[in-house]
């Protein structure tokens, strides 16, 4: 790990170098210095590493750390002042303290080569095979952040227990169990294989609702409670989260005593759990069935002595060789001869069994064998192997010392700059999911992001990508995928398996690299053991107001804390801080006092604006007002202000934003920013690092300056007024398009037409559907406009599809268009359109038709408020990859189309308020007229009210 924290110290230093040559420039010649001296370092550590077991060597390289570490913190010691004390003298009598101050490191650098000759650590410019100790090419990325197909889920060797639970959950009979449930130790593939049932076809079709949450260690009752009612009545959503216990009880018991529901509670781990929730599933004639895994064969005998308990085996010696081929020798992988397929299998069979049929370990094991193409090198993870997992067969806790110790190797085989990005996801909850785009603005944000490993061309946030695709190619971490176009990235959202989320965390703490407080908890804010540069989360609660003691500690990593306490430890304790490089303050409400301040007191603006070394500020639904305080974060990469709480005062910040020269991802307000007068606009010129601009209006942001955002890839656009507007805007938009130098890669138009307005000229309007260059990927119009079919009257639609060339829309979304003909003949022919909606009076006809061959990608459509329409008809052939369709308040529909039934892939169908929801299902559960049409569909949501 000293080589990856050293790597990402250097990373940061040299990053700074090239952010701030001004500021630093006086002193450039002796960090670079210090810089290459610490690259020297480096090379000895890989070896060192290796032999961390030693003493003399853990006390070496935290010697190490700790002058990198000072060295870091000297760097940016003299950039926050030089930020925020500029006069000549200030600055003279800071450069003599840095000088002294890194002559100083200098001087403790000096020793240690000796040391490192002494202790015979050899180095990495001597020995290029000393970087080989574990995988060969120890240290570089594969980068594999380049995704044209999702990888299937391997699942091996439970299919027998899938059908036999299965069948337990849908027997009908007297004696028939009201509890399935599976148990057994970690990492035996209980929730996979709960999943597996879950989604199977003969539970979709059995239960009307089915809800999934996650228990774990540390669980809260009404989270709970919310997130199963939510899942059976998702319509109630915002209902139900204002609901407190009593309210959530009542409302599960009764549709219990109304509907047929499948519950599953994952990774349960005691009876006070159940006991908290039992209350929520005691319904008399209650028809719905209970699903849990545990760990505890306990906690299900308590749950219902009735119940039934699976109890996974592990892994046979065959099924264990053929999770592990699966994994590490993915399909049309190449292999030599003949020969080295039986020696492959042979090491690779011995090592499985060493795993004790674990799936987990297997996978795990199998993400270190992926990576290595030659038989030399698994030979080599084979005979490491026998080392580390010399404790052979056996159950229970040898099993899970085996599992810990591939854990363990897993992470001593990343390169160094996966190390810090695989423990940063420890400070994260348990069964939490995480966003990608939020998760790689955090890392760059953290420095661990190595700009040295940008490609040319590339963001930092694709490289950023490349990290994770290395972690999930290892299978280090559980990943969602995002077809839907609407991301930059691939991976949508990330996960860890509990286990693997404990080792993040235990590696973090004996490495010193992660500590999280929760003063709700009792903490204290004093960790005097706390080094420069280590990640620190810090949850503050108002309750716990007198616990603030701070220590002298220059805190860099994460702050989390509620609102009207933040002034006061920030104020206090500002020194504390002012190295700090994240500040999240998502959906925290600030009392006025802490918002503006008074005589007596401080603003929290003033006090944010003091941190001039942050890279990360969250305000997204937050009440903080953004006033000119805001221009002193220069260094800033990441700023969310969106949602509909944050507030600016426009004549104050006018050309604030266009100051943080550094920002690449900006989220601005969702709604108008304060109180405007005539042609006074936020100003945006001088971004041109800028990569994502969110919620850009023209009402108050200038729309000239968008001609000036060069590095700009992600644009999403909210207009709300008169044409004259939209004009304006399609002119400046078009010269960044049409540049030669342009990075656009999505955009997004959100358009509301006042009432009585009326969009009229075609050929403007055209070029928000159509244009060979200036293209819309997501566009959403609310208001009247011309019928589609004369909006994109061209003779490409005389053949089957539109050329793709020329049109790129994925999602569309129209309401109150006042369309008279079928949108559908024209819409279909959209070969991109992934994602379709069709809202409130957007057409305004009787009859539609969706004809063989249209909408070739259309994977989610929804039909909302079409008052007039009677008939839909859609031919065999058409939308052949939709998964998802909505229908709602449609209430003349008289029935469903029968080409419902061509469609294979569709797995969730929500039908809402009409008179249709009778054909599908009757009041009393009993299958309706049209039921035959959908009867292949999963998820069927039927919702009355």
């Amino acid at each position: 790990m000293a080589e990856a924290i050293l790597s990402m110290v250097l990373g940061r230093i040299t990053d700074l170098l090239k952010e701030e040559p001004l500021l630093l420039q006086q002193v450039k010649d002796e960090i670079q210095q210090v810089v290459t001296e610490l690259m020297r370092i480096k090379t000895f550590l890989p070896d060192a590493d290796s032999r961390i077991d030693e003493d003399k060597i853990r006390i070496l390289l935290a010697e190490v750390l700790d002058l990198a570490y000072s060295a870091e913190h000297v760097v940016e010691s003299f950039l926050v002042k030089a930020i925020s004390s500029p006069g000549k003298t200030i600055q003279w009598m800071n450069t003599r303290r840095f000088s002294g101050r890194i002559t100083d490191i200098q001087t403790k650098m000096s020793p240690l080569f000796s040391c490192f000759l002494d202790y015979k650590i050899k180095s990495t410019s001597e020995s290029a095979d000393s970087a080989n100790s574990l995988n060969g090419t120890a240290g570089k990325l594969k980068r594999f952040h380049s995704f044209t197909t999702v990888e299937p889920p391997i699942f091996v060797g439970f299919q027998g227990a899938v059908d036999l639970l299965v069948g337990h959950l849908v027997k009908e009979s007297d004696d028939s169990h009201p509890l399935v449930s599976i148990c057994g130790m970690g990492g035996l593939g209980k929730t996979t294989l709960a999943e597996k049932i879950y989604n199977h076809s003969t539970i979709r079709a059995c239960f009307d609702g089915l809800a999934w949450v996650s228990i774990s260690q540390k669980w809260e009752k009404k989270q709970v409670l919310q997130r199963i009612l939510v899942c059976l009545d998702h319509e109630k959503k915002e209902e139900i989260l204002a609901m407190n216990d009593d309210s959530l009880v009542k409302n599960l018991l009764q549709i219990h005593e109304k509907k047929k529901c499948l519950i599953v509670l994952d990774d349960i781990w005691s009876n006070d759990a159940w006991d908290s929730l039992k209350a929520a599933f005691t319904a008399e004639g209650s028809l719905s069935k209970l699903m849990l895994t545990s760990r505890n064969v306990e906690v299900a005998e308590h749950v219902n002595p009735r119940g039934f308990i699976y109890q996974p085996e592990c892994l046979s010696a065959d099924h264990s060789w053929e999770l592990l081929r699966l994994k590490a020798l993915p399909k049309g992988y190449y292999l030599d001869n003949t020969e080295d397929v039986k020696r492959r299998e042979e090491i690779g069979r011995e090592m499985v069994r060493k795993c004790g049929g674990l799936p987990l370990a297997i996978v795990i094991l199998g993400g270190i064998l992926v990576t290595k193409p030659s038989l030399r090198q698994w030979e080599r993870v084979y005979n490491d192997s026998l080392s580390s997992l010399k404790k052979g067969k056996g159950l229970g806790e040898n099993q899970q010392n085996q599992l810990n110790d591939i854990l363990v190797r897993s992470y001593k085989e990343l390169p160094p700059q996966l190390k810090s990005c695989f423990l940063y996801l420890g400070k994260f909850s348990e069964d939490e999911w995480i966003e990608a785009e939020n998760l790689y603005q955090l890392w760059i944000a953290e420095g661990m992001i190595l700009s040295c490993d940008k490609r040319e061309g590339e963001t930092m946030m694709q490289v950023a990508e490349s990290y994770m695709g290395e972690l999930v190619h290892k299978s280090m971490v559980q990943v969602s995928f995002d077809d839907s176009g609407s991301l930059l990235t691939k991976f949508k959202s990330f996960s860890l398996h509990d286990l693997v989320r404990d080792l993040s965390v235990s590696q973090g703490k004996a490495e010193d690299f992660l500590e999280a407080i929760n003063l709700q908890d009792g903490s204290d804010l004093h960790l005097s053991k706390f080094a420069y540069t280590r990640q620190l989360v810090v949850h503050y609660d108002d309750e716990y107001r007198s616990k603030k003691k701070c220590n002298h500690q220059p805190y860099r990593s994460s702050l989390r804390m509620n609102g009207d306490s933040l002034t006061q430890i920030l104020g206090s304790h500002l020194a504390n801080f002012r190295l700090l490089r994240i500040l999240d303050l998502e959906n925290i409400y600030l009392d006025r006092q802490t918002v503006s301040g008074n005589r007596f007191g401080t603003s929290i603006g003033r006090v944010i604006g003091n941190l001039v070394y942050l890279r990360y500020l969250n305000a997204r639904n937050s009440n903080l007002i953004i006033v000119p305080w805001i221009q002193k974060l220069v260094l800033l990469q990441t700023l969310k202000v969106d949602g509909y709480k944050v507030t600016c005062s426009p004549l104050k910040s006018i050309k604030t934003l266009g100051k943080l020269t550094h920002l690449r991802h900006l989220y601005l307000p969702s709604r108008r920013l304060g109180t405007f007068e005539k042609d006074v606009k936020l100003r945006l010129k001088g971004l041109r690092k800028l990569e994502t601009l969110e919620n850009f209006n023209p009402l108050f942001c200038e729309v000239k300056d968008l001609q000036e955002l060069i590095s700009l890839q992600k644009l999403r656009i909210k207009v709300k007024d008169s044409y004259g507007i939209v004009e304006e805007m399609m002119k400046y938009l078009k010269k960044l398009a049409f540049s030669s130098t342009s990075s656009l890669r999505y955009w997004a138009l959100d358009f509301e037409i006042p009432p009585q307005g009326y969009l009229t000229d075609l050929n403007i309007i055209r070029q928000l559907f159509w244009n060979n260059k200036f293209k819309f990927q997501e566009l959403s119009i609310r208001g009247k406009i011309p019928e589609l079919g004369e909006l994109l009257q061209q003779q490409q639609l005389n053949n089957t599809h539109i050329d793709a060339s020329l049109i790129c829309i994925t999602r569309l979304t129209l309401e109150s268009a006042n369309l008279k003909k079928d949108p559908m003949s024209v819409l279909e022919k959209i070969p991109t359109l992934r994602y379709l909606y069709l809202g409130l009076q957007s057409y305004m006809g009787k009859e539609m038709v969706c004809s063989a061959m249209g909408f070739p990608k259309l994977s989610q459509l929804g039909l909302s408020n079409l008052d007039e329409l009677e008939k839909w008809r859609v031919e065999k052939g058409s939308m052949p990859i939709l998964s998802v369709l909505m229908i709602v308040l449609c209430e003349k529909l008289e029935e469903l189309p029968e080409g419902l039934m061509y469609l294979n892939s569709l797995k969730e169908l929500l039908l809402k308020r009409m008179p249709l929801c009778d054909k599908v299902y009757g009041v009393n559960g009993e299958k309706g007229q049209d039921f035959y049409k959908v009867a292949h569909v999963p998820d069927i949501n039927i919702a009355r009210l």
